[in-house]
């Protein structure tokens, strides 16, 4: 293999594709990126963990051999990094050395064959593929990722469900105390479909996604995978198999007790709340509303607090008590200026919607018991 590329390309490609290396392994291949450079494309960057790949688009090259092969992903990057020049050439021999050089200065690395290199597996047939924007894509998983569960005994709660139904997209996580729910309409899909995508993928998937462009994300679905085509990456996982919880059926809409309250106030709120814990221990909260009126308050070792926020009432007055970081995670995720929390017993869940259907998202949050 012998070519040459563009420094800053091959420097924000390496940043993408390093993102699936794996970091515990007893495979030292899973720790490399794979090069592949052909005449016709250019150089595409791989990397994979077995669970997710990223391949990046083929950048820019010119290419006088193809070739593959793996190089060290941490060690590569490093030297890419602090080569001097705005060109890079490299040059792999048939002992899959290659030679980095960039203006006067050059460095040898040892690498692995790159047709060694595992693959995740064979490509299977697409079953439904649809395109979803990236804000919205970004959006949904920031507003519901905090829920996943990381209980390894519920393997398939460690993702989160993406399901597709009457041309809806909705993105569900649970942790057995909480669910997180956000949906967003498509356009021109008309088959349904339910997948699991485990954490780490979403996680990656979010950060590699600019939050500020209206691009669109293509979505594809076979029977083991899913996978994410943006115009620089292609991110493949496998999902999580198990039967997700039917969490549809556990939001209630009755309510005897509904509150309408700033979100701003009642995060500051709880914040305030959460500072007389002591040092990883979870003090809980009392919420006692009655009439317009929603008290806070919590005790610990290091002190107390009360704290007092103006609230529209329906209903009867109730006192429950909650782990405040629960309402906290759910505050800090959501964007609208009021939220509603409807509430049935002292020992039902608390249903957190938004003020209108515009929203597009509800929280259940499950109480502690009262002693």
């Amino acid at each position: 293999m012998t070519l040459t590329c563009d420094k800053q390309q091959l420097q924000d490609a390496l940043s993408l594709a390093i993102r699936a290396v794996s970091t515990r392994t007893t495979s030292p291949i899973l720790e490399c990126v794979l090069l592949s450079a052909q005449e016709d494309t250019g150089l595409t960057l791989s990397a994979s963990n077995l669970e997710i790949r990223i391949d990046t688009s083929p950048i820019p090259a010119e290419i006088t051999k193809e070739g593959l092969v793996a190089l060290d992903a941490k060690l590569f990057s490093e030297i890419i990094r602090k080569m001097p020049g705005e060109v890079i050439s490299l040059t792999a021999d048939n002992k899959n050395s290659v030679q980095v050089k960039s203006g006067r200065s050059r460095l040898m690395i040892n690498g692995q064959p790159g047709d060694e290199y595992p693959v995740m597996a064979e490509r299977e047939p697409i079953n439904q593929g649809y395109t979803v924007k990236t804000n919205v894509l970004k959006e949904m998983i920031r507003q519901t990722i905090f829920s996943v569960s990381t209980d390894i005994s519920k393997p398939v709660l460690m993702g989160e469900l993406i399901e597709i139904k009457d041309s809806m997209m909705r993105m569900v996580a649970v942790d057995m105390f909480r669910i997180s729910y956000k949906s967003t309409p498509l356009i021109d899909v008309n088959e349904d479909s339910k997948a699991v995508v485990p954490v780490k993928a979403l996680s990656e998937l979010s950060r590699m996604l600019p939050s500020d462009t209206n691009d669109e994300i293509k979505v594809s679905l076979t029977e083991k995978r899913i996978i994410f085509e943006y115009k620089n990456f292609t991110l493949t996982s496998n999902l999580l198999e198990g039967e997700f919880i039917r969490y549809d059926q556990i939001f209630n809409e009755d309510f005897l007790t509904m509150v309408q309250v700033n979100r701003l106030e009642l995060l500051n709120s709880l914040e305030r709340a959460v500072l007389v814990a002591t040092e990883n221990k979870m003090v809980p909260i009392f919420m006692d509303i009655t009439d317009d009126d929603l008290i806070i308050s919590a005790t610990s070792d290091l002190g107390e607090t009360e704290d007092g926020i103006p609230c529209k009432t329906e209903g009867s007055p109730i006192l429950m008590k909650f782990n405040p970081r629960y309402f906290i995670d759910i505050l800090r995720a959501v964007d609208d200026e009021d939220v509603v929390l409807k509430f049935n017993t002292k020992l039902s869940p608390c249903t957190v919607i938004g003020v209108d259907d515009e929203s597009s998202f509800k929280y259940l949050i499950v109480p502690l018991r009262q002693e």
